[in-house]
């Protein structure tokens, strides 16, 4: 491996090409970890999926070693359960943590991540527009990848500096877009994970509990009925499933997400308390927004949630096979409720 990057560098971006590349030039596998010399290593990936759950925050420690070798631990912890929720607040904290260090970063290596582990068309050019310095600028392609979920108007394109098809932007603003970068990139599946000592099954199952004490906590299986809850469709269960993660959802997804739960009957606060998870919450502006949305304020006119082929325009449609000849996500969950029910009275 050139050496570019640090083992500190390494450990605190495990996510790069470069840190998995050193990480499999170790020739570990899962036997290896379960040994005495590897504790530290193993309470380390443990760690972070708890603060995750926890705080919603992995901290950085000053043991590289270990900080490097627990980033794919905590990944085969999350895909071991399985579990949705998890899986995307793990992601979502991991970020967070990628966000603060690269912020914090006085040379290029925000740079050189967006680059050589993204395959972003990034440069630097040092430029000032409108009172505001900018030190980067990145073909507007890949800032639309990512720059729509965020929320602030800051993030608009038309509210942006833009050239000849590139984005101006500070180093906070790279270090934000590469954080959310890695927090899709970490909500991936790997697929089945592979058969574990009993050591490692042991400390899944402490995150296990941990998991679904939470999750009883925040009321996350109580918002909904089982049945109506398993017959959602499936882009309304991913939008819930970010949210509870702690993550954000764009604003197209908030009115489609909003518009649904309202129509199937949920109440203005149960909406809100759904929303009270993210990380910009502001309850009265969420209540003006849900009570807009279900016809209390403005001109009540009570929404109705987009159609399929809006949301597939949005990159919010998630076709399975109860709605690929559907035309409206109300279609899908009524079919999908109505199977269900049958099945219930045949029992």
């Amino acid at each position: 491996m050139v050496n570019k990057y640090s083992k500190v560098d390494l450990a605190k971006y495990p996510f790069t090409r470069e840190a998995q590349e050193y990480i499999e030039s170790l020739n570990l596998d899962i036997e290896d970890l379960v040994s005495p010399e590897y504790s530290s290593v193993l309470e380390r990936g443990r760690e972070r999926v708890m603060e995750a759950l926890e705080s919603g925050y992995v901290s950085y420690r000053d043991d590289a070693y270990v900080e490097l070798l627990s980033f794919p631990l905590a990944r085969l912890f999350v895909e071991s359960l399985g579990d949705e929720y998890l899986r995307r607040r793990y992601a979502v904290a991991e970020s967070k943590r990628v966000d603060k260090l690269l912020e914090n970063e006085e040379n290029d290596k925000p740079i050189r991540i967006a680059r050589e582990t993204f395959g972003w068309d990034i440069k630097k050019e040092s430029q000032r527009v409108g009172g505001r310095f900018y030190e980067y600028k990145l073909n507007v392609t890949n800032y639309l990848t990512y720059a729509p979920y965020f929320q602030d108007k800051y993030w608009k394109l038309v509210n942006r500096v833009l050239d000849e098809g590139y984005v101006y932007l500070r180093k906070i603003d790279v270090a934000r877009l590469i954080s959310e970068a890695v927090k899709w990139r970490l909500m991936e599946k790997k697929g089945k994970p592979p058969d574990l000592p009993p050591m490692i099954k042991e400390m899944i199952d402490t995150i296990r509990v941990k998991l679904e004490n939470q999750k009883k906590d925040r009321g996350i299986d109580e918002y909904f009925s089982e049945v109506s809850r398993e017959c959602f469709p499936p882009c309304v269960s991913k939008m819930l499933s970010e949210l509870h993660a702690g993550g954000n959802i764009s604003h197209q997804a908030r009115f489609a997400l909003t518009s649904f739960l309202i129509k199937v009957g949920l109440s203005v606060d149960e909406v809100i308390q759904i929303f009270s998870n993210v990380p910009d919450f502001d309850e009265n502006l969420t209540r003006y927004q849900v009570e807009h949305i279900a016809g209390i304020k403005g001109g009540g006119t009570k929404y109705t949630p987009p159609s399929c082929n809006t949301l597939r325009t949005y990159g919010l449609c998630e076709k399975n096979e109860f709605c690929k000849n559907i035309s409206h996500p109300l279609t899908c969950y009524r079919n999908i409720l109505r199977i269900r029910q049958k099945g219930v009275k045949k029992q």
